[in-house]
């Protein structure tokens, strides 16, 4: 009982520290990360030393002066945390064991992020589908026959809620049972667009609403961007269906390519505006051609995998005694997926360099936990 209280006040006080963090003048996500990867913890930021803290790289006089006058800022968090905890809003700091583990590494990652949901941001698979406000019936129908494809692989569907491709992607996902997350520009109150606030709603029983906007945030049109590098970064890739040569959508697949995400687009008629930014990408080499849904699977290594989704939830395997930290990582991920991984993949999910990954697969090897397959794929032994 002792220890659940624990955890519990511990994360309270994270995120409490966190969004004061995050409302620091001169300390965007880059800096905050550095700071809490040096001091321990947000909490830590603000306990430590000024002569600590300017040894930090990048770290000058101003900002620990800006770090130190902080104490109306943890008031502000506090009521903040308060009046989440009041609407059912989880908070999810970068500290926070379900933080979106393919935020924690782009570059300028949301130090907090608010969420209404009972989807798993980690989800195993994840796509995010974007595009113009002004989809074509040629768009939609697109939609329906990639997602159709991608359901039999137990995905997650990610978008940003606005109308077109967007919604769509949205109502596609619902109708084939996959777990959908909208990620906004602005607080979890004030769902925007407002027509589409009963559906957006409905995603929290099986998907979930995503911002990094606290309570109270308008849809400003400078939040956008930002908005659509968490779209591009939560997923290992993302779609553009239609687009026109600027907007939204581009930007989300510019990010993509830059946090080294696959990006696809679906090419159109070069005389409609729409498939004119989908045919850029592609043209530049920016994204894969997208003529179905097997395209995304194949690139993927989906295809490697069974495809059958299981509902039911394999016994957890209990780890051996004699693995090392890293042993212990690689063994659980391959304990997930019994059927083996390919190294790249192992890679991705441990967070682990080829390089050391290749050590620890060796040693797992001579202990006898594991077995090479062909084509650089390992899988657990069974006996």
């Amino acid at each position: 009982m002792n220890s659940v209280v624990n955890d519990t006040a511990s994360t309270y006080n994270a995120a409490i520290y966190s969004i004061a963090l995050s409302m620091t003048p001169m300390v965007g996500g880059a800096t905050a990360r550095q700071l809490i990867n040096y001091c321990g913890s947000a909490e830590a930021v603000y306990h430590s030393k000024a002569g600590q803290l300017t040894k930090i790289p990048g770290v000058g006089p101003k900002l620990v002066n800006s770090l130190k006058n902080y104490q109306h800022l943890l008031e502000q968090a506090q009521r903040e945390v308060e009046r989440c905890a009041q609407q059912n809003i989880t908070i999810l700091s970068y500290e926070h064991p379900r933080y979106p583990e393919r935020l924690r590494h782009i570059y300028d990652i949301p130090l907090v992020l608010y969420y209404q949901g009972n989807a798993d941001l980690n989800h195993t698979r994840i796509i995010s589908i974007v595009g113009t406000r002004q989809a074509t019936s040629y768009g939609l129908r697109v939609i329906e026959e990639i997602t159709a494809t991608l359901a039999r692989y137990d995905v997650m569907i990610v978008s940003g809620l606005a109308y077109g491709i967007d919604m769509h992607a949205h109502r596609t996902a619902v109708q084939h049972n996959i777990p959908t997350v909208a990620v906004m520009a602005n607080g979890l109150d004030q769902i925007y667009p407002a027509v589409h606030r009963n559906e957006a709603l409905h995603f929290i029983q099986k998907g979930g609403l995503l911002t990094e906007n606290p309570l109270g945030t308008k849809p400003e049109a400078m939040k956008f961007p930002a908005r659509n590098r968490i779209i591009a970064g939560l997923a290992d890739a993302v779609l553009v269906i239609e687009a026109a040569t600027k907007g939204g959508a581009l930007i989300t697949a510019d990010l993509a390519n830059d946090y080294d995400r696959e990006v696809f687009a679906v090419p159109g008629n070069v005389h409609q505006r729409y498939s004119q930014g989908c045919n850029q990408l592609i043209q530049q080499h920016k994204a894969h051609l997208l003529n179905r849904g097997e395209d995304v699977i194949k690139m993927l290594n989906w295809d490697l995998e069974t495809p059958v989704v299981n509902t039911t939830k394999p016994q957890a395997k209990k780890l051996p005694t004699d693995l090392t930290k890293d042993e212990q990582k690689v063994y659980k991920v391959l304990a997930e997926n019994p059927d083996g991984l390919l190294l790249d993949k192992i890679s991705w999910y441990t967070q682990l360099s080829v390089s050391q990954l290749a050590a620890v697969l060796l040693s797992l090897e001579f202990k006898q936990y594991i077995k090479a397959r062909p084509g650089n794929r390992y899988q657990l032994r069974t006996v």
